[in-house]
């Protein structure tokens, strides 16, 4: 491994290939476009604590290149959402926190008017299942945000592991029809109950489980929530198609 190390750090240009694999797609060179330092960065929070903690350092960093400035928020004791352009919730184990995030009554109903108001927001598994309407553990129901009419359990054994393909067929904020979205899914929860129809999911899973019937990814307004994580090599649009929401969201409130 030093060797090999050693080897990149003489031969490559290592500065150029990071700007590379992480592109702010969109613009007319694709290959190295110019970060909008004119423009002021839009504020997009991340739910950061002890419940949602996933979050590759890619997908953070592609944000940053974009445009935006991150907001953490602790989702267990914060009493409401701050001023925010667009919201993005990454996995964790809300299971093991389900007690405090339900206790945090402010907050879910912040977070759910901010989502009525037509807030951005991008949510991945742990993230789809606080948006969800409850979680049963064992005896115990604790509700949650409720964006989605969802019911949530758990299982002692994977429900879901490994990559995932899927494409977008259905509208939604953050993915034109017709893109495909690489990532992988890993989860021990599964859906309980859900008034919705499959055809409603916006993503059709071409590798992997999903949500239900072969489908993946819930919305709401300026919500996409999904059972997929992403990573921003694999789906370059998804970081700027996030900011780009986020700008919209921020001069409609000014």
């Amino acid at each position: 491994m030093q060797a090999l190390a050693e080897k990149a750090a003489r031969h490559l240009d290592l500065a150029g290939i990071e700007k590379m694999m992480a592109p702010c797609a969109g613009e007319p060179d694709a290959g190295r476009p110019e970060l909008r330092g004119a423009e002021e960065p839009v504020r997009i929070g991340i739910l950061k604590d002890a419940a949602f903690q996933f979050y590759y350092a890619e997908n953070l960093e592609a944000l940053v290149r974009c445009g935006a400035e991150l907001v953490e928020i602790n989702a267990l004791t914060a009493p409401e959402l701050p001023d925010l352009d667009a919201l993005y919730i990454g996995g964790g184990f809300p299971e093991t926190s389900a007690g405090a995030l339900s206790a945090n009554l402010s907050f879910r109903n912040s977070l759910k008017r901010a989502a009525e108001d037509g807030l951005p927001i991008y949510a991945e598994c742990g993230g789809l299942i606080y948006l969800g309407e409850s979680m049963v553990l064992g005896d115990e129901l604790f509700p949650l945000v409720g964006v989605f009419p969802v019911r949530f359990g758990l299982r002692k054994k994977p429900q879901a592991h490994g990559y995932t393909v899927l494409k977008a067929e259905g509208e939604n904020p953050y993915y034109p029809q017709g893109t495909e979205i690489k990532g992988h899914e890993f989860r021990y929860s599964r859906v309980e109950e859900w008034n919705g129809e499959v055809a409603q999911l916006a993503l059709r899973m071409e590798r992997g489980v999903g949500f239900a019937g072969g489908r993946d990814g819930l919305v709401f307004k300026n919500v996409l929530a999904l059972y997929t994580h992403i990573h921003a090599l694999g789906t370059p649009s998804w970081a700027p198609s996030l900011v780009a929401r986020a700008r919209e969201y921020h001069a409609a409130m000014a």
